[in-house]
């Protein structure tokens, strides 16, 4: 499975982490905004894989597929994909809802799974699953909380001019869990800390915001203790 979480890791990477929100909105006004998008995600990808593009990934009885050629198919597909819920969305009025962008995140991830190869002799390398905690933690929550919210209310400021210190925020009581020994129990002091300052009404925070990013830091940040320690 090691070339399947690299293409995960890839996919959140050029899905979230490189897609701005300016190339989230480029992309559904403007072609050129849509291949910018999509061009990403073969990059990051074939960066990702290198050592592996040569090798062959699919082999059936009517044709064989080498790195090379599966990631382009991936790119094609999500192109695809992404065309599709533009068009949805733009065309038909259908609404830029949760459950789309969970179902979207779904089609990406399981066209990954059936184009990635299984090698039994190569297991996960231990600093992917560690980078993609990351990743999620920083850009796919964020926009998690973003679409939850707009569900509820109409709008959202999770993306707005403080998105990157709501970020660094999960990254610091993520990193909490890291600490040794029985140290790493000062992360759900901090996590308390932000639940009381919503209590007490001193953040703009809703409690959605605040429970959604309390639960993935301590998922997350247990998940990558669990993997180093």
């Amino acid at each position: 499975m090691a070339i399947f979480w690299r293409l995960v890791l890839a996919h959140f990477i050029a899905d979230f982490t490189l897609q701005t929100n300016h190339i989230a909105s480029w992309k559904r006004e403007s072609r050129l905004g849509m291949i910018v998008h999509v061009v990403t995600h073969p990059v990051v990808s074939m960066a990702l894989t290198w050592r592996y593009l040569t090798w062959p990934w699919i082999q059936t009885r009517w044709f064989h597929c080498d790195g090379w050629a599966c990631i382009l198919i991936i790119c094609f597909f999500h192109w695809l994909e992404d065309e599709w819920r533009v068009w949805s969305i733009v065309r038909t009025g259908s609404p830029d809802s949760t459950g789309f962008f969970l179902w979207d995140q779904v089609v990406h991830l399981a066209i990954i799974l059936a184009m990635a190869p299984t090698l039994p002799s190569a297991p996960v390398e231990p600093w992917v699953i560690p980078v993609l905690c990351a990743v999620v933690l920083a850009h796919a929550v964020s926009v998690l909380i973003y679409f939850l919210e707009n569900d509820l209310w109409g709008e959202s400021q999770v993306l707005g001019g403080q998105k990157y210190r709501y970020i660094l925020e999960r990254f610091f009581g993520a990193g909490l869990f890291l600490l040794p020994g029985s140290w790493f129990l000062f992360a759900f002091a901090w996590l308390g800390w932000l639940v009381y300052q919503r209590y007490r009404k001193t953040t703009d925070r809703t409690w959605l915001h605040v429970a959604i990013g309390t639960i993935s830091v301590m998922l997350l940040g247990l998940v990558v203790r669990g993997l180093i320690f």
